[in-house]
């Protein structure tokens, strides 16, 4: 029975541990499958990611931004890292003011000392026990008192630990502080207005580059159209000289012409593609695209008094001259500060250790009280200081004069050129009227056999100057307005004369 059942035994755990092998198998199996399968989703995953990440990219590297005038003046404002750092200045200048506005705050703080002694400062009484009376000597109460007047006694301990609470605070400092925080109100004014300068600045700027690239779009489609043109009027010699109506030398001068007008043609589109290179950089924005018109609108600029006057009273320049002068007389004021005497109350607070000695105990727990001071002599220079700060403010006087003048002279010149390349602008409107209808004549005549490809050729060009005069002239007009508005501080009123 025994032995059946030992048999028994052995050939179930034998079964078991066949079941428990399978089992492991299979499990490994599974895991790395799963593994694999979840690495492949990962990889498959990313691939996806990768793909739709870089159809994004091509998506945003071909998306074409439409933007008038205005819109890029915005943009360009918002990205530019000029504008950053000056808006960063004037930050600056605010923490600065704020922190000139908290010199009027008390002066406090802690402060602590250790000391370690070679030796505890001790002192012993010169008493001498023999001139006192054996009767009373030898009574027990004064032998005790004798024995402790026998002890040293203890001054100072040899470790020393002493700390204070100090406060200062200057009751009259020459109006030191409050000048220094006036001059910091003045840096905060004159860091704005250099923002404002920088705005209106970068006003022109982009009108610069922003027109100059619609320019070469239109100069570019003036010559596309004059590219059209000639290699119109090149087939139309090849068929008149099939016809034996003209000779071989007219399509070989309309050949020329062709390639003359393909090459600047080219050299157009170049040119085009760097300004609108320069307006991408200019805005941080890939692939800007110009809505605004090169075209003026047809309307008379108030007169020449307002916009000198509006220039001399609101431009950022000067209001940055003035707030010079301004800070000239503080700085006046506060050098003669060092002349003024100083007054300061204090008081502070005393806490040591607990150690029983007399310096110790018989130090005070707390003082308080006023200082003043009146300097007679310094190395400072004070006088020159004084003299140099009065200097400086008739520099900045005679600085601001200068500069009115100079804006007065440039404001008038502006406004006589952004007059005159109006006037200038609309009256090309005629020779290109001209123009046109010279250069159908020539052709009329040309396929008639009454006229020569050099007539024809020379009144495409005379057509194809007056296109680019014209815009070159309202560029240039724009220019000026855009000068003459930001003079004035007046953009907004800009757009009013453009179409």
């Amino acid at each position: 029975m025994k032995f059946l059942f030992d048999e028994f035994f052995k050939k179930f755990f034998s079964l078991v541990c066949t079941i428990w092998r399978v089992f492991c198998v299979a499990c490994v199996v599974c895991g790395v499958s799963s593994h694999f399968v979840y690495a492949s989703s990962q990889v498959e995953t990313q691939a996806t990611q990768a793909g739709q990440q870089s159809a994004q990219d091509t998506k945003d590297s071909t998306k074409i931004t439409k933007l008038d005038f205005a819109s890029a003046y915005s943009v360009f404002l918002e990205n530019s890292d000029s504008i950053k750092a000056q808006d960063y200045n004037l930050q600056k200048a605010k923490k600065l003011q704020l922190g000139a506005k908290l010199s009027f705050l008390p002066d406090i703080s802690v402060g602590a000392l250790y000391t370690h002694l070679d030796a505890p400062i001790q002192e012993k009484l010169p008493i001498n026990s023999a001139s006192i009376p054996p009767a009373i000597a030898s009574q027990t109460q004064m032998q005790h008192i004798l024995g402790l007047l026998s002890q040293p006694i203890t001054f100072l301990k040899q470790d020393v630990i002493i700390g204070a609470i100090n406060i200062i605070y200057p009751l009259y400092a020459g109006g030191v502080r409050l000048h220094g925080i006036k001059l910091a109100k003045i840096a905060q004014k004159d860091a704005l207005e250099a923002l404002r300068l920088k705005k209106l600045l970068a006003f022109e700027e982009l009108a610069s580059i922003y027109y100059g690239a619609i320019l070469a779009k239109e100069v570019q489609e003036v010559l596309s159209q004059a590219q059209d043109g000639a290699q119109l009027h090149y087939e139309n010699a090849i068929n008149l000289e099939k016809s034996g109506q003209i000779a071989h030398l007219e399509v070989l001068v309309a050949q020329v012409a062709l390639d003359k007008t393909t090459n600047k043609q080219k050299e157009a589109a170049n040119s085009y593609k760097i300004a609108s290179l320069a307006l991408d950089s200019a805005l941080d924005t890939p692939n800007v695209f110009p809505t605004s018109a090169l075209s003026l609108l047809d309307k008379p600029l108030k007169p020449e008094s307002y916009f000198i006057e509006k220039t001399l009273s609101s431009y950022p320049l000067l209001a940055s001259a003035d707030l010079k002068i301004d800070a000239a007389k503080e700085a006046k004021k506060l050098s003669f500060g060092s002349f003024m005497p100083q007054v300061v109350a204090f008081g502070n607070y005393i806490f040591h250790d607990s150690q029983k000695s007399l310096l110790i105990q018989a130090m005070p727990t707390f003082s308080v009280g006023l200082a003043a001071k009146v300097s007679i002599l310094t190395p400072a220079a004070r006088v020159q200081k004084y003299q140099a700060a009065k200097i400086s403010q008739l520099e900045a006087q005679s600085l601001k004069s200068q500069a009115t003048k100079e804006l007065t002279l440039l404001t008038q010149k502006t406004y006589a050129q952004a007059s005159y390349l109006k006037e200038e602008y609309k009256s090309l409107l005629s020779s290109i009227s001209l123009a046109r209808e010279n250069l159908k004549l020539q052709q009329n005549a040309f396929r008639q056999g009454m006229a020569t490809s050099t007539q024809v050729i020379d009144a495409q060009n005379a057509l194809q100057s007056a296109l680019i005069e014209q815009k070159t002239s309202a560029y240039r007009a724009i220019l000026s307005l855009a000068k003459l508005f930001a003079l004035s501080d007046e953009i907004d009123e800009f757009y009013g004369y453009l179409e």
